[in-house]
């Protein structure tokens, strides 16, 4: 079973997403000092350390001006921010983002201390919660995906959906127990038509994150 990740790298990967995030939010703001703060995200980020860390994806959307994103590329800073959350509830440093719908990720910069030089104070000092609950809340996580989407299919193809999500799970030594395909089920039956219709984003982001820190992947946007 794997032990998941070193807290030292979960901490830079939030800080990353996290900054990912704010860079996300500079491209809604109008204010002329914008490109300059945009300027500073990846020095920033290779003097807190997180260098190493930087998949080269995040790199082109970090270094790219305000305003000549793509579609794909601000869809992607977009999301960033709901990993960011996931893995601060990991280290502590807030509670688990809300089942239904999108976490708030307006905390974020605060939170980790983006742009500010004690964000180094978060990595040095990164610990993380209770294995056991990290397990239990990514395979939550795992389930609730599978459901939305075996709610999207025929019956022929929702046990192959499940079978091959549970798997998954299995693949980084995760186990889709009774109870938790029950928990899931729950929530996902209590979700609105409007939360259902956002759910898969969510799902898709929050899954990537928990299968990234149960396997070897190299980088994070790696396959599992």
């Amino acid at each position: 079973m794997s032990s998941g990740r070193d807290p030292r790298q979960v901490a830079k990967r939030a800080i990353i997403l996290g900054t990912i995030s704010l860079r996300a939010s500079l491209d809604v703001t109008d204010d002329p000092r914008l490109p300059d703060l945009s300027q500073q995200l990846m020095p920033w980020l290779h003097d807190t350390g997180c260098d190493d860390e930087v998949d080269p994806i995040e790199r082109e959307l970090l270094e790219t001006p305000i305003g000549e994103l793509s579609d794909s590329q601000q869809m992607d800073v977009n999301w960033a921010g709901e990993a960011a959350a996931f893995f601060c509830w990991m280290l502590n440093l807030a509670g688990p983002p809300e089942p239904k719908c999108i976490a708030d990720q307006s905390t974020l910069p605060s939170v980790l201390k983006i742009l500010k030089p004690t964000a180094i104070d978060i990595i040095q000092r990164a610990s993380l919660r209770d294995l056991a609950q990290i397990e239990g809340l990514s395979t939550r996580y795992v389930l609730i995906r599978s459901m939305l989407q075996e709610s999207r299919v025929s019956s022929e193809v929702k046990d192959v959906l499940r079978r091959a999500n549970v798997q998954k799970l299995t693949n980084v030594g995760l186990i889709a127990t009774p109870d938790a395909q029950k928990d899931a089920s729950e929530i996902v039956t209590q979700m609105t038509p409007e939360e259902r219709n956002q759910a898969p984003g969510i799902y898709f982001v929050r899954v990537h994150a928990a299968l990234w820190f149960f396997s070897n992947r190299g980088s994070y946007f790696a396959d599992d």
